[in-house]
């Protein structure tokens, strides 16, 4: 129990079950009435809950079912939640040069690296900028971050984040700490894979210093092909969804110490491989940029297969922008939230990545790769429930069949799907956020009248 009264616990459960359910963060509609309404919205302010112990909570779901000999994806990134200034909520920062007030979201995602399973958010950083004016440009204050140590600078946030996951996760796992990084990243490297024991795989888009001339960029482009690939890229906010043809090489490096200041004592070099990642022009779409990935990595690459693996790695990165988009854009809609508090918005942040970490596991569960079973996300009578439903869903033809193990989470997401929307052909495009968002909605709606069913009819049952 991580809250200090039964009673509380008991609210924090009904909430969380209502978010899954209603697939909402609306107090009005996760409350069947006035009265839970209100229950809730003091459940937030509650000076009893702590953010520490919904934090706990997120861990130790995320922590469960994890086998302590798996190797372990910890994917990293920072994502901003804006309101627009004609609200007051207290303690909220500014954004945007002061457009807008708000605060940054640091997840750490925890998946599986050999089944591609989402085991929940490891770790949450929230960072929050004062209102009050410095009075300095932009200049300035960049010169007055470059005086700061590492350790008090706001990138801090990709070692500490991950230091805190460490934490929470089975001490016997393998870990691969995956992020985008620029400024302070030598720093970051030899605090992850020297000081934390953790592998790390960055990838890095400026140019950089080695030991020996010439720099990164000159020294990989010498580098020989190794191997071409087709690779199936996800839509992002800057480029189209769209298969595109990689050449790959790699090698390995000595960085450079770089000038930044920490308190800790670095070494003046330290080793790393190298995997660099170019798109041919013949499969770029739209005029848009081609794919260049230049990736640093603790994992040993001797080979072309070995390269490809941390490609695959890398490539994982894009989940943790999953989450961001179910809660932002496309599913959740947090930034709607009416919270009056800085405070109070963390904390249901803290309860609203439980409902987006269902979602994703969904998400990852659709191919059938993950091996997670039902019990992941349903209940045992959410599971049976789902295999009442399961003949409505089908179609007549073979390929309009679940075709997953009823125990498995594959077979519930084949289903929730279904409800969401999707065809149900496997030949067509897989079922995204929001046909699984949709189809969870729907479902909680069927179980609910099914409950409300069985308790005014004692003959209704689940076969």
């Amino acid at each position: 129990m991580y809250l200090p009264d039964l009673r509380l616990e008991n609210v924090l459960s009904q909430f969380t079950q209502r978010v899954a359910a209603k697939q909402s963060l609306i107090m009005r509609q996760l409350a069947n009435c006035r009265k839970e309404e209100i229950q809730f919205g003091r459940f937030l302010a509650n000076p009893r809950v702590s953010r520490e112990a919904l934090e706990k909570n997120l861990y130790a779901q995320c922590a469960a079912g994890i086998d302590p000999h798996s190797h372990l994806l910890l994917l990293e990134d920072t994502s901003q939640l804006a309101f627009g200034l004609q609200r007051s909520i207290d303690g909220l920062g500014k954004l945007a040069q002061g457009l807008k007030q708000g605060f940054y979201l640091h997840p750490v995602l925890t998946l599986d690296a050999t089944t591609g399973a989402c085991h929940g958010i490891a770790a949450v950083e929230f960072r929050n900028r004062p209102q009050v004016e410095d009075g300095l440009t932009a200049q300035q204050r960049k010169v007055a971050r470059d005086q700061l140590c590492f350790e008090d600078k706001e990138s801090y946030r990709w070692q500490s984040s991950i230091a805190q996951a460490i934490d929470q996760l089975p001490t016997t796992t393998k870990k691969t700490a995956i992020m985008d990084r620029e400024g302070d990243i030598y720093a970051v490297i030899v605090g992850l894979h020297k000081t934390l024991g953790v592998d790390y795989l960055i990838r890095s888009r400026l140019d950089r210093l080695l030991v020996s001339p010439p720099k990164l960029y000159p020294t990989i482009q010498a580098w020989p092909l190794a191997l071409t690939i087709e690779l199936d890229l996800p839509a992002t906010d800057g480029r189209s969804a769209h298969l595109a043809r990689l050449e790959i090489r790699f090698g390995q490096v000595m960085l450079k110490k770089s000038a930044s200041k920490t308190r800790q004592a670095l070494p003046p070099s330290y080793p790393s491989w190298v995997v660099w990642v170019q798109e041919v022009a013949q499969t770029v779409v739209n005029q848009e940029s081609p794919i260049e990935w230049v990736l640093l990595t603790s994992h040993q690459i001797q080979s072309a297969q070995q390269a490809l693996v941390i490609v695959g790695y890398y490539k994982q990165r894009w989940n943790v922008e999953q989450v961001f988009r179910v809660l932002k854009t496309k599913c959740f809609r947090f930034e709607s939230s009416q919270l009056s508090t800085y405070e109070k918005l963390r904390k249901l942040m803290l309860v609203a990545l439980l409902g987006s970490v269902k979602i994703l596991q969904l998400i990852r569960a659709r191919e059938g790769h993950s091996q997670q079973g039902l019990g992941v996300v349903f209940s045992g009578e959410e599971a049976t429930f789902l295999a009442v439903l399961k003949p409505k869903l089908e179609g007549q033809t073979s390929k309009q069949q679940n075709p997953h193990p009823k125990e498995s989470l594959a077979f519930g997401a084949w289903l929730i799907a279904r409800l969401g929307g999707w065809s149900g052909y496997e030949s067509q495009r897989p079922p995204g956020p929001i046909d699984f968002f949709t189809g969870l909605q729907r479902f909680y709606d069927q179980w609910q009248g099914f409950l409300l069913a069985q308790a005014y009819q004692k003959d209704v049952y689940i076969p």
